[in-house]
């Protein structure tokens, strides 16, 4: 396990600069929610927001946004955003270099996800309780009641996996608990987490081989928690896109290489898309995911969606264009 110097957790050390567009009217207080991504998917997260504020008009919110680069543009669009709905948004560039030591299992992904791992630090005596939310989530209810939850002095609660997920998982970790959370949404009690020292325990995990996890903070959370979290209601974090929704669904989460800025295949992938061209980000049009020989694996899907559904004719369509462009990216032409 590594270990670290007394000054490494200082905000000094992690945080270069911070951006605040405070526009809240209001003196009741705030319901807090974080995010952390990379500079190209603010625009994606700002759908999230914008979802957020269009399904819990009667709260205030504080959005917190931790990131490793924030260019003019979206910080412009962030406050704009801000402006226009009377939320308060705060933007933290991150120094990346105390996360360096952290594995990344899958090239394409970025070490922007272990931010979730050092935010009460940075919150602790500003707020005690906060959301964090993946990019990729969509909200669709009040969230009220998450934003008032007791959690019984726990750190954290978060959504179980579907069983399968488990077995595979927590197996290949060796929880003891035989328990395992998706991370994608989580209700973080920031004292309590500070007093655990959970910041601290997952950094401990950094210099571990990559071969030991089978994703990145998702699993250093469990490997801390091992099924001590507090476990919240299905409905907090609906995988797939919503493909285990059962009407009470509070927030979608896009967890499966389909995402709803790439094709339009269930009404969720739609309601996002009324969230995106209310956002100050450019509207996405596409239905068809774009012909690039990169997306020949959303052709199959949205292929095999069509034939589920009874539309052969969607389904060879899809399927030509996956061998097409799969012939292309496998020749690089």
């Amino acid at each position: 396990m590594k270990s670290f110097s007394d000054n490494f957790f200082s905000k000094d050390n992690f945080i270069t600069t911070q951006y605040d567009y405070n526009y809240l009217k209001e003196s009741q207080p705030s319901c807090h929610i974080c995010y952390n991504v990379n500079n190209q998917f603010i625009h994606i997260m700002g759908v999230s927001i914008i979802s957020v504020l269009e399904n819990n008009k009667e709260m205030n919110f504080t959005f917190y946004v931790f990131t490793d680069s924030c260019d003019r543009e979206n910080r412009e669009k962030i406050r704009t955003l801000a402006q226009k709905w009377n939320c308060r948004c705060v933007v933290y560039i991150l120094n990346m270099k105390p996360f360096e030591d952290f594995h990344i299992k899958v090239s394409r992904f970025s070490r922007i996800t272990y931010a979730r791992l050092y935010m009460p630090k940075v919150l602790k005596g500003k707020v005690k309780k906060y959301i964090y939310l993946d990019a990729d989530t969509m909200c669709v209810n009040s969230i009220q009641p998450l934003c008032h939850l007791d959690m019984n002095g726990t750190p954290m609660g978060a959504v179980s996996e579907r069983d399968s997920a488990i077995t595979y998982r927590a197996d290949f970790l060796k929880l003891k608990s035989g328990k395992y959370f998706n991370d994608g949404v989580m209700v973080v009690d920031v004292n309590s987490w500070e007093n655990a020292s959970i910041t601290e325990k997952a950094f401990s995990y950094q210099n571990e081989p990559r071969e030991r996890f089978l994703g990145q903070s998702q699993d250093v959370l469990n490997l801390v928690f091992d099924g001590a979290n507090y476990h919240l209601p299905a409905c907090y974090n609906v995988y797939d896109g919503g493909a285990y929704d059962q009407g009470d669904s509070v927030f979608i989460h896009w967890t499966g290489r389909r995402k709803p800025w790439q094709m339009v295949l269930t009404d969720f992938d739609a309601q996002w898309r009324k969230y995106n061209a209310l956002s100050p980000w450019p509207t996405i049009t596409n239905i068809l995911p774009i012909k690039k020989p990169e997306n020949y694996h959303d052709f199959q899907q949205w292929g095999r969606y069509q034939k589920a559904h009874g539309n052969m004719a969607g389904y060879f369509k899809g399927i030509f264009w996956y061998s097409w462009l799969r012939i292309r990216y496998k020749l690089h032409i």
